[in-house]
């Protein structure tokens, strides 16, 4: 009788090996773009979200003070002093920002910077490229427009109703500052590109 012979187990051969990090590599490369697809989808929808979100606020700010916000707070001289979206951070979740601001100071006062520096997630669209304390929703402005500056305007003053009114759009063209007092006329949207 002859001793039995253990047999070592067979590895990997390097062709095999090869092979194997061959076929991954091809599976890989098949399924990233429906998964990078499938993340863009997501931030699209979060855009669209924030959208509606900066809309209902719009609708809470005028229930609370009869009137749309302006486009801006002048200071003394008329000039833009702070954005409509400073005002409206009670009505998305940003109470505690809105407290620290200093409406006494201007925007781009080191104080309000200081209060400013993060981006309420909000106005920010994940799908966005460049600077992270930009937006890219901004408001129609001038005049014949429901922001013609300073003044907000009341619901029952849009004559067309405000199913066939545009507030606030997404341009992605246009990155400013979300503290700054700043947006869109008619003109420059028509020069902007594309809005969602």
């Amino acid at each position: 009788m002859h001793p039995l012979r253990l047999r070592s187990p067979r590895g990997f051969t390097l062709v095999e090996l090869l092979v194997v990090i061959g076929v991954i590599v091809i599976l890989i490369a098949l399924l990233l773009p429906a998964v990078q697809q499938a993340r863009e989808g997501a931030r699209r929808s979060m855009c669209k979200n924030n959208l509606k979100r900066i809309g209902l606020a719009m609708h809470n700010y005028h229930d609370m003070y009869d009137t749309f916000p302006p486009a801006y707070i002048p200071d003394s001289d008329g000039k833009p002093m702070h954005s409509w979206r400073v005002l409206l951070l009670p009505f998305l979740d940003g109470q505690l920002m809105h407290a620290q601001y200093d409406f006494d100071k201007p925007w781009d006062d080191p104080q309000n910077l200081a209060v400013t520096r993060n981006t309420p997630m909000n106005f920010r669209c994940p799908s966005a490229t460049g600077q992270t304390n930009t937006t890219h929703y901004v408001l129609i402005s001038g005049p014949g427009t429901c922001f013609e500056g300073a003044e907000g305007m009341p619901i029952r003053d849009i004559k067309d109703g405000t199913s066939q009114t545009i507030l606030v759009v997404e341009s992605h063209d246009t990155a400013v500052p979300w503290y700054e007092p700043r947006d869109l006329s008619i003109a420059e949207l028509g020069s902007a590109g594309p809005t969602t």
